[in-house]
């Protein structure tokens, strides 16, 4: 099964980064501020673009403070369900190196590559959150 697979330095600590994944102000901060986040294991939360032409839906599988998040994709795009997103956050000595992944798509056909081009996008908006307190997140408009 294909998978997505990124490292990124990022100069902030962990703590940072944790409660960027993990908080809904952090995740609007970044990602989309169409988002409704809940931040217990096993709830589902929503995150919604252009308007909610595109919704995803994701359960939050596991956190460990200041280490690593994960969600499962319950619903949204075909290709994404069953999908595990999964954020490791290690210490080093200038912050945090990311290793992220987006594990078990079904093949590399479909969206996969256009996935990988908005998560690239989006990581790069993280560390911008992270580092100065001020991300690129989607902000609902169908043009952005």
């Amino acid at each position: 099964m294909p998978d997505i697979m990124m490292e990124v330095p990022i100069n902030a600590a962990p703590e940072t980064l944790y409660h960027a994944l993990t908080e809904q102000d952090g995740i609007r901060s970044w990602w989309t501020q169409q988002a409704d986040y809940t931040p217990k294991i096993g709830a589902v939360s929503e995150f919604r673009f252009y308007n909610g032409g595109v919704v995803l839906r994701l359960a939050l599988e596991e956190t460990e403070a200041n280490r690593k998040v994960v969600w499962k994709a319950v619903s949204g795009v075909p290709d994404w369900l069953g999908t595990q997103v999964i954020w490791d956050l290690v210490p080093v000595e200038n912050g945090t190196k990311l290793l992220f992944s987006h594990r078990d798509f079904a093949s590399s056909d479909g969206s996969l590559p256009y996935t990988t081009y908005n998560w690239a996008w989006y990581i790069i908006s993280l560390k911008k959150y992270a580092e100065t307190g001020t991300g690129s997140p989607h902000t609902g408009d169908p043009n952005t």
